[in-house]
């Protein structure tokens, strides 16, 4: 036959691939008459006809969340905006009031826990340093002032500096005789201006004539002093008959070159602001009208004098 090398035949060759071609599909007829036979699937790798590609795929961008609102922070309540002390009022508020005030130096009386004359007083000297209302009410603003870190000392210790003692020899006294034997009745209110804290002035002892100097170092309804120097403290002491006495004594005081009737409580006590005087404490001078601070009365004894050295 034409067509033939060799080998097999074109004929040959076409009938062998018929053949091979009915065998595979007999091969295939009979797989799928197997039980559980299923078509098979794409791979993952494969796309669907018609379809697009992975790769032409676009994956959607995750939605950003919406911030949740900062709330706004709750105000921090005053500590003290409900705090009210008063004359009257018992208990460990009241005791740490006293302990406060003795810290700062205002409160000089032992601790009780009872809100009474001496505390109330304490209480205004702190308001009048601190430029406060002196009701002796301690109320919100008093005690945010009271019980702050930075809160202000007793100003007797600070606004009042220890004067530097100059030696001086010991003359013999000699009696003044420009010192009339009578003063003149002046009310507290107007011996308060002449005279304030840092002032330092003249008296004479009514009774024996003494005269020395004294430093006004406080005091509110009375004035607080110290004999300026060792002397002044000498004679002072010298005449109340050579020791300390609560027993009032009818005095002069010079206040801007005018002499008035006054008296004397001559026992030492309280606080100082000068140390090298030879006494330890602060004394205290009445003039008319004036109270005392721990009572707040008008001592008859001091109001006596007063009249006495006035000659009434």
């Amino acid at each position: 036959m034409g067509g033939k090398r060799g080998g097999l035949s074109r004929w040959a060759l076409l009938r062998l691939g018929a053949v091979c071609a009915c065998a595979t599909l007999a091969l295939i007829c009979l797989l799928k008459a197997q039980p559980g036979y299923a078509e098979p699937t794409a791979t993952a790798g494969s796309a669907a006809p018609g379809s697009a590609s992975p790769e032409a795929s676009v994956t959607a961008a995750p939605e950003t969340p919406t911030p949740l609102p900062t709330p706004s922070p709750t105000p921090v309540p005053d500590r003290y905006g409900d705090l009210l002390l008063k004359p009257g009022d018992e208990g460990d508020a009241v005791i740490s009031l006293q302990m406060r005030l003795q810290d700062l130096g205002y409160y000089n009386y032992k601790i009780t826990g009872s809100f009474g004359s001496v505390t109330k007083q304490a209480v205004m000297d702190f308001q009048e340093d601190n430029k406060l209302s002196q009701d002796g009410v301690v109320g919100g603003h008093t005690a945010s002032m009271l019980y702050a870190n930075g809160a202000t000392r007793s100003l007797y210790n600070r606004r009042i500096p220890t004067p530097t003692p100059t030696p001086t020899p010991k003359p013999t006294p000699k009696p003044d005789n420009s010192i009339p034997k009578y003063g003149k009745l002046i009310e507290w209110a107007d011996a308060n201006k002449l005279a304030p804290r840092g002032t330092t002035f003249k008296v004479k002892d009514f009774k024996t004539g003494r005269t020395y100097n004294v430093y006004r170092m406080g005091g509110n309804k009375h004035m607080d002093v110290e004999p300026k120097t060792k002397e002044d403290t000498a004679q002072m002491k010298a005449s109340m008959g050579g020791s300390w006495t609560w027993v009032r004594r009818p005095l002069l005081v010079r206040l801007k070159g005018t002499w008035y009737a006054a008296s004397l409580y001559g026992e030492p006590h309280g606080q100082q602001t000068i140390h090298d005087n030879n006494m330890d404490g602060q004394v205290c001078i009445h003039f008319l009208n004036s109270r005392t601070h721990g009572t707040n009365i008008k001592d008859p004894d001091h109001q006596r004098c007063i009249r006495q050295a006035a000659g009434q």
